[in-house]
């Protein structure tokens, strides 16, 4: 899975359900199950989805299962597939940030005219410090295919519906167009990856409404002491978004901008037992005091695939 991790609540997940990779290789088995155990480092605890900054670090650790099955998956590339991913962070000191995350999603694919066209539906229950924090559902139709040899394009519309249980005036919809192209080379051991996306956001409280847009680039190839099993992955990413109204307590309309730096490592261990580290910078600069800082993350995984 794709993602972005910003918070201990990890809402970056949800961007994944709207980014896929383009998949290279096919498994012919319908059913899927990983479990996965990590530890990790945060120099700055926060909640970016309530605003809440704590600059204060701590180390946790981090539980979940990955659930697959597929439907539907035929040489006409008809797919239809269920899933379900359970993850469980745990913090030694900070508990309260503790973040238990539930989703499923169906997903479908259809091929046509050489291009793929897909559909997927998620929904997210989130716990933060074991009450009730975040209901979102995800709708994401999208278009993708090759055009032109080693280039992939794909092109999405996502709609999300947030529906907050701690601070309903931050309830909102959210919309997103985004587009990314990949570019295969080392025989497609390799690809670098650019994409952009435009979202809106409108929720009950008008100091929350924001436009906003967002640019990544990524690379990812093999690591080659490894035998070309394992990978490294780096990559950038940009976001800004400008706030429609004032914000009350800051007398004046909220901007801000955040940059984020990742370097990714993953290699098989034995059989399907897998290791994956990961280090991340983020540094995001707001004229809202609770949203301007950097932070430092520091991660290790196992993972095992039955």
């Amino acid at each position: 899975m794709i993602y972005q991790k910003k918070t201990p609540l990890a809402l970056g997940v949800l961007v994944a359900a709207c980014a896929a990779t383009p998949a290279l290789a096919k498994d012919d088995q319908p059913w899927s199950l990983t479990v996965k155990a990590g530890v990790e480092y945060d120099s700055n605890v926060t909640v970016e989805q309530t605003d809440v900054t704590t600059n204060v670090g701590d180390s946790l650790l981090n539980l979940g299962v990955e659930a697959g099955y597929k439907l539907i998956d035929n040489k006409n590339g008809d797919k239809l597939s269920i899933a379900y991913d359970f993850s469980q962070s745990l913090h030694q000191d900070l508990t309260d940030f503790d973040i238990q995350s539930h989703s499923g999603t169906i997903s479908g694919a259809t091929e046509v005219a050489g291009a793929t066209l897909g559909m997927s539906y998620s929904f997210y229950h989130l716990l933060l410090g074991g009450d009730r924090f975040l209901d979102m559902q995800v709708l994401n139709p999208s278009v993708s295919g090759f055009i032109a040899p080693n280039v992939y394009a794909r092109g999405a519309y996502s709609y999300f519906d947030k529906n907050f249980k701690v601070a309903n005036d931050r309830d909102a919809e959210n919309h997103q167009g985004a587009a990314d192209l990949y570019y295969f080379f080392n025989n497609s051991r390799s690809y670098f990856t650019v994409g952009g996306r435009y979202e809106t956001e409108n929720a009950v409280g008008p100091e929350f409404d924001y436009d906003g847009f967002a640019l990544n680039a990524n690379v990812q190839f093999p690591l080659m002491l490894t035998g070309d099993k394992g990978k490294i992955n780096l990559g950038y990413a940009y976001r800004k978004r400008d706030y429609d109204n004032v914000t009350p307590s800051l007398g004046e309309k909220r901007h801000e901008n955040r940059s984020t730096f990742k370097a990714m490592a993953e290699t098989p261990l034995i059989k399907a037992l897998s290791l994956r580290v990961e280090y991340q910078y983020t540094d995001r600069n707001s004229n809202y005091l609770p949203s301007n800082y950097t932070e430092n993350l520091v991660n290790g995984t196992l993972s095992y695939r039955f």
